[in-house]
């Protein structure tokens, strides 16, 4: 999916600045100071979210109300006027949570609620109001998540009708003979094989209070559903790179051990491992340990170690941190959207290529210690990582998309949203130790 010219030309002359600024730093032999490094971080930032934005407009535009719309539908007129689906499940949510536990709030209150909710919904989805919501999985309420996630977009998606559910794996190779007429050629026996796609849970719950009243639910709509989006974005993305089962010495928490009720960090033990855990842990052989700033070679070195899957420029990708993005303006190979030109195809959180083959820049791809792994609450976390990756070897399923749910705990007279998912991650060979299509490059001064 592409974006608007407009929405890329203006990335493009943005880009354009940031590696003009850096390049007059590197011709006058005066590394940015460590306050420039952050203002050009923050500017990164920005420019991968005018691109999500663009992104998002055109995928939405699937569930346009009318031709052309470039929008979802949104209630036209009345209290939740400019809301849209995911606006009004948050609402609904709370409404269900309510009518549970009315408490001391006024019956007919609750009833005009539930009336003038109904009429928004209806205005946008006719006669599916409720099942959009009841569900939570409905492709209006899930594309916010889609459209901003930056890892997750890069793999074959799975949506799985059970859990677990098998997938087949590669075939083995094909033997081939010289062929003698009227003869029967020697069949060959392929490996075949399965690898079983499990799914696992994430939940959050968020506590707040308010005065309950419709209005006061309708203000704070807005903040809610943003939210929630940001947060699903990053937690999936960061359990796809970061997520490590082990709970001491994890490659996130490098020196401590945590459980699945340490704040922050229970999120990687979710139940498979992520794309850093294969060269770090399991296959170090696909680790390199750089030590040294940005070069053109780091990135041929770390598509050399994928062997026979480094081959196809369109199934591979490179996810690098902020920091390693930076210092790789100065490369003369390093291709940013300022020379990609409009008719780049792109993905989610793409500012460059480099041979072809396109520079993710992900904020879940954090700083690490000079090994690769984060050190747990070190100082020396100021080191760059180079992921990378062939992507169709990676299959992401899920079970349970976004599903909201609201209880009322009256003592503390507090809404507790719970917001889940259900998802799986996995190789696709089914043999981490010994597979070649994952890379890392790790120790780069930045």
């Amino acid at each position: 999916m592409t974006l608007s010219t407009w929405e890329l030309e203006t990335i493009k002359n943005e880009v354009a600045e940031v590696r003009e600024f850096y390049r007059q730093r590197m011709d006058a032999d005066l590394p940015p100071l460590r306050e420039e490094l952050e203002r050009l971080s923050r500017a990164v930032g920005d420019l991968t979210e005018k691109q999500r934005s663009g992104e998002r407009q055109a995928m939405l535009a699937r569930y346009a109300g009318g031709a052309g719309s470039g929008d979802r539908p949104r209630v036209p007129f009345g209290k939740y006027q400019g809301m849209d689906a995911l606006d009004l499940a948050c609402v609904r949510s709370v409404l269900a949570a309510q009518q549970r536990e009315p408490g001391d709030v006024n019956p007919r209150a609750l009833e005009d609620w539930q009336a003038n909710l109904k009429a928004a919904m209806d205005s946008t989805t006719a006669g599916a109001g409720d099942e959009l919501v009841a569900t939570g999985e409905a492709a209006a309420l899930w594309a916010d998540i889609n459209v901003d996630t930056l890892v997750a977009g890069l793999f074959t998606r799975v949506d799985m009708p059970t859990n677990p559910f098998e997938i087949p794996l590669q075939l083995g190779d094909v033997s081939w003979y010289p062929g003698t007429e009227n003869t029967a050629t020697t069949e060959t026996a392929l490996t075949t094989g399965r690898q079983t796609l499990t799914a696992y849970e994430l939940v959050a719950e968020v506590p707040w209070s308010l005065t309950l009243e419709e209005d006061a639910v309708i203000a704070m709509a807005a903040e809610v559903r943003s939210t929630l989006v940001r947060n699903a974005v990053e937690v999936i993305d960061d359990v796809l790179l970061n997520a490590d089962t082990t709970a001491q010495n994890n490659i996130n928490a490098d020196g401590a051990t945590i459980t699945a009720n340490t704040a922050g960090k229970a999120h990687w033990l979710v139940g498979f491992d992520g794309l850093l855990h294969l060269p770090l842990v399991d296959n170090t052989d696909q680790g390199n340990n750089h030590a040294a700033a940005p070069s053109a070679d780091m990135f041929n070195e770390a598509r050399g170690l994928l062997g026979k899957y480094g081959v196809r420029p369109s199934e591979l990708a490179y996810v690098a941190d902020v920091g390693t993005y930076i210092k790789s303006l100065g490369i003369g190979e390093f291709r940013t959207l300022d020379k990609l030109g409009p008719q780049a195809t792109l993905l989610n959180g793409q500012l460059a290529q480099v041979d072809g083959i396109p520079v993710i820049v992900s904020e879940q791809m954090v700083p690490s210690d000079a090994d690769g792994k984060v050190t747990d609450g070190g100082a020396s976390n100021t080191k760059g990582r180079l992921l990378a990756v062939n992507r169709t070897q990676w299959r992401l399923g899920f079970r349970r998309e976004l599903m909201i749910e609201t209880t009322r705990d009256i003592q503390k007279r507090q809404n507790i949203m719970v917001v889940s998912m259900r998802l799986a991650f996995m190789e696709r060979t089914g043999a981490r130790a010994s597979a070649t299509h994952t890379a890392l490059q790790y120790n780069i001064t930045v």
